[in-house]
């Protein structure tokens, strides 16, 4: 299983968060990372990205989560997958008959865009639109500098100063796009993790002892003494997925984020991973949508566009789960109908 977000690493970072991280050992695959927390009263798990295999039937999986649910300790009261599935080969019919529903809030965002790194790199620039190929060169022509810091390698003082450097470009990022990032230690703790040469697996399946941990980069993309944009990636099991990005008002003429990307792909298929994963955009081509100049910026690159389900619960405890999704539903409700009508009104 090549997900991300099922490695040992991931585990460990959201452990860091407050989760309880655990293994189960499965007979038709690598273990399966499950993740659990208290929520209030209610105990809730979750599995992202399980089951990469979609030639699997529904049933199949829903007979192991049943079987997940009813052997944890402790028990949970809801259990949560998020489906790594395509919509077009997931049976919604059939995940209902199974008991499955869908989830009201997201957790992975569920649409995203991957691109092959297989061709050549004049192949993929010709891949792009046309757009993002003229403010790559625009980038390059006007001075932008790329700088990859390569998590693993550059010692600890230098670290921190570029955390900080970087951190403060994201918060100006989450203040103009309104959105919410964690604390900067949160940040620490994924780049550090993923600096030790191998995870540490505390668990016995066959799979623990040659898992290693992703390769993890930040990239910062600066003009004289500006710093302009940054990004952080992870390369895992032949993807490397676009993880945080920040960009700064500064000098945004210049297009230094189309720079930054292009740098990053360029390393990943250098060291042999077969696609890069955007890790996320608006569900379709609206204009109206706040973040439609995200979705505007990452399929300029190329690459196929990808929709799943999204998470789908099980509830295993009627009252508690009901009422958590109840809940889920009137917070959903709250935070983005009613403020969307408000906001559009």
């Amino acid at each position: 299983m090549n997900s991300l977000l099922q490695s040992r690493w991931w585990g460990r970072v959201k452990e860091a968060a407050g989760w309880r991280a655990t293994r189960v050992s499965r007979s038709d695959g690598p273990s399966l990372l499950v993740l659990q927390r208290s929520i209030g009263p209610l105990r809730l798990a979750y599995i992202p990205y399980g089951w990469s295999n979609d030639t699997q039937s529904i049933s199949t999986v829903a007979a192991q989560l049943r079987s997940i649910a009813h052997t944890a300790e402790p028990k949970p009261h809801l259990l949560r997958w998020d489906i790594p599935w395509e919509e077009d080969v997931f049976d919604t019919g059939e995940a209902r008959s199974q008991g499955l529903r869908p989830a009201a809030m997201r957790v992975q965002p569920p649409d995203t865009v991957i691109l092959s790194i297989l061709p050549s790199e004049e192949e993929l620039l010709q891949g792009m639109k046309p757009k993002t190929r003229y403010n790559i060169r625009l980038a390059e022509r006007k001075g932008v500098t790329v700088t990859r810091v390569p998590w693993r390698t550059t010692d600890d003082t230098e670290r921190e100063r570029t955390l900080k450097a970087w951190y403060q470009l994201y918060e100006e990022t989450a203040r103009r796009d309104q959105i919410t990032i964690h604390t900067r230690s949160y940040y620490r703790q994924i780049l550090d993790l993923a600096a030790e040469p191998a995870s540490v697996a505390n668990d016995n399946t066959a799979d623990a002892a040659t898992e290693a941990a992703p390769v993890v980069d930040m990239y910062l993309a600066t003009h004289e003494d500006d710093l302009l944009s940054g990004i952080i990636t992870a390369s895992y099991g032949g993807t490397t997925t676009y993880l945080y990005g920040a960009a700064g008002a500064v000098k945004r003429n210049l297009m230094a984020s189309y720079l930054l990307q292009w740098r990053a792909l360029q390393d990943a298929r250098n060291r042999g991973d077969r696609e890069y994963d955007f890790f996320g955009i608006p569900p379709a081509d609206d204009p109206h949508h706040p973040m439609h100049g995200l979705y505007r910026f990452k399929v300029g690159f190329g690459g196929r566009i990808i929709h799943r389900p999204g998470p789908w619960d099980l509830t295993v405890h009627p009252l508690v789960g009901r009422m958590f999704r109840l809940a889920e539903r009137g917070r959903r409700w709250y935070y983005f109908d009613m403020k969307k009508r408000t906001s559009s009104g």
